[in-house]
């Protein structure tokens, strides 16, 4: 079921499958400003990845000398969610572990996910929470695709001397560095080796430019963030992510308490992170 909100700026909706954001509409331009999943090229618009970002190692993990099994990403961005709270700027959406959850992860968790308008400006914020007996491990991303015109759109970050990196064919994380410029031409080549995945840096701001106008920022404080389009050519979007996680790396051989990015909760703790996207005039 979809819930919408809407002011001057901008009319947006909100799927209870994933908790996923489903529509942004500038209502300036009556123009709709994010992918709308057309199974062709990626049949999903701005997922929800929780409990774990990217992939394990061969797909699997371990935790008190059990294994686990989950695929990339993890089980959220397929789950129902329940909407707990719907005012005239804001929706409030919940998912809890169940039976099905603690079989392919071992933790009781509370998530929250919150969906906040103020003019021209989404505030989507995640609460996690441990309702377990014990420490929780989790990693948590978002994954929001935008409408471009790949070869005349320019895509910004603010901040200067970056680098990324790369996954391997397995969806690993490698690690050699590569520079990049905090300013370029987006083109279909630069995703032939899947996303940019770029860490360490004070970029809290990247945005995307067309004739010279930028028409999307996505602003956050996120120890780490993905850019990603479709390997398939002249997918018409790109991807802005958000991560407080990522996928293993190619020489990883610990349990999920060892994963790199990971967050941890002590028993009854909560942990809040939101970001932004701005849709400018």
């Amino acid at each position: 079921m979809r819930f919408h909100l809407e002011n001057d700026y901008l009319a947006i909706s909100v799927d209870t499958h994933g908790a996923e954001l489903s529509s942004i509409i500038n209502k300036k331009e009556n123009k709709e400003m994010l992918w709308q999943g057309d199974p062709e090229y990626w049949g999903r618009k701005s997922p929800v990845l929780f409990p774990v970002v990217g992939k394990y190692k061969k797909g699997k993990t371990t935790y008190e000398g059990k294994e686990y099994s989950l695929g990339q990403h993890g089980f959220a961005r397929d789950m129902e969610f329940v909407i707990a709270k719907k005012t005239s700027n804001k929706l409030t959406f919940i998912l809890e572990s169940n039976h099905k959850t603690l079989e392919v992860y071992p933790f009781n968790f509370r998530l929250t996910c919150t969906f906040q308008l103020v003019d021209n400006k989404i505030i989507v914020g995640w609460e996690v929470q441990n309702t377990d007996n014990k420490k929780i491990y989790f990693s948590i991303g978002a994954h929001p695709a935008f409408y471009c015109e790949k070869s005349k759109t320019v895509l910004t970050m603010n901040s200067e001397n970056l680098k990324y990196s790369l996954v391997n064919a397995d969806g690993l994380y490698t690690p050699k560095k590569y520079d990049v410029e905090s300013e370029f031409v987006l083109h279909d080549s630069i995703f032939d080796n899947d996303a940019l995945i770029i860490e360490n840096s004070n970029v809290t701001e990247v945005s995307l430019v067309d004739n010279d106008k930028e028409y999307i920022t996505v602003k956050f404080d996120a120890p780490l963030f993905g850019i990603w389009s479709p390997t398939k050519k002249n997918a018409p979007f790109v991807c802005i992510e958000p991560w407080f996680g990522r996928c293993d790396a190619e020489d990883f051989n610990g349990d999920i308490t060892e994963r790199e990015w990971s967050n941890a909760l002590e028993i009854g703790e909560k942990w809040y992170k939101e970001y932004e996207i701005i849709v400018n005039e």
